[in-house]
């Protein structure tokens, strides 16, 4: 087992596990547990090639994150490993305390104004910053876009299965969509308002399909850029997203199924 703790794939796997937050030894230690629904400590020393110190707090540690548990079989400790599911609860965990600690400290920043200007690079991060928008937005309020690129928005969410986790969230707390869109996506957009919780569109004649699209809730505007790697520069500022949603509404009115 030792070969396949040492192998290219599960080195890794121990990187990456390191980036959400576990040390070299207690990304090791969980690898080796998972092929096994009960294991003893000498063998998972064995396994990982750790000294026994090393794996007994590894072990420590993953069971306070949820990742490991054990059982007293004949008056010794057999060990297994939790879902790495798991660690999509640890993410979620780690980003509803950083933001506690952000507002915190918000509050006591010397800089504090009434505008924002954020940038989001990467699919993990527009995701993120996606559904932070969502739980942020007042109930019951409605989502304005201004021509996107739905097939990449869709296939992003899909890629890391939050598409549901995100409509499920948007219905619980009644917002509505409005979008405006490109003769080319008729079809798509059609099939979409009756699939969709409270999801209209119509078409603005002339309109294309670029690699931008601008995005507004009540005092947020975001303008995503669908390049190579997605960029998200979101502006919060009020009374800005209350000029771009009356212009939102103009062409609206002048837009057509």
């Amino acid at each position: 087992m030792s070969e396949i703790i040492d192998g290219i794939e599960s080195k890794n796997l121990v990187k990456r596990l390191g980036d959400l937050g576990l040390s070299e030894k207690e990304a090791r230690v969980y690898i080796a547990l998972l092929p096994y629904s009960d294991i003893g400590s000498s063998k998972l020393i064995r396994a990982t090639r750790l000294h026994g110190q090393f794996v007994y707090d590894a072990l420590e540690k993953l069971e306070q994150l949820g990742l490991a548990r054990h059982v007293i079989q004949n008056g010794r400790k057999k060990f297994s490993a939790n879902a790495p599911s798991r660690l999509l609860s640890l993410i979620e965990e780690k980003r509803l305390a950083a933001q506690s600690i952000a507002k915190e400290l918000q509050a006591r920043f010397i800089g504090a104004h009434e505008q924002d200007f954020e940038i989001y690079q990467g699919d993990e991060a527009f995701i993120a910053h996606q559904i932070e928008l969502l739980k942020g937005a007042q109930e019951g309020s409605t989502y304005y876009v201004l021509a996107n690129q739905t097939e990449r928005y869709m296939a992003t969410f899909e890629a890391y299965g939050m598409d549901r986790e995100y409509e499920k969230l948007r219905k619980e707390r009644d917002i509505s969509i409005k979008y405006l869109g490109a003769e080319a996506q008729r079809e798509r957009l059609a099939r979409l308002e009756k699939e969709w919780f409270k999801w209209s569109y119509r078409i603005f004649p002339g309109l294309g399909v670029g690699l931008i699209s601008v995005e507004m809730l009540p005092e947020t505007v975001s303008f995503i850029v669908y390049g190579e790697t997605i960029l998200d520069f979101t502006l919060r500022n009020k009374d800005v997203a209350n000029g771009y949603r009356e212009f939102f509404d103009a062409i609206w009115n002048l837009s057509k199924k």
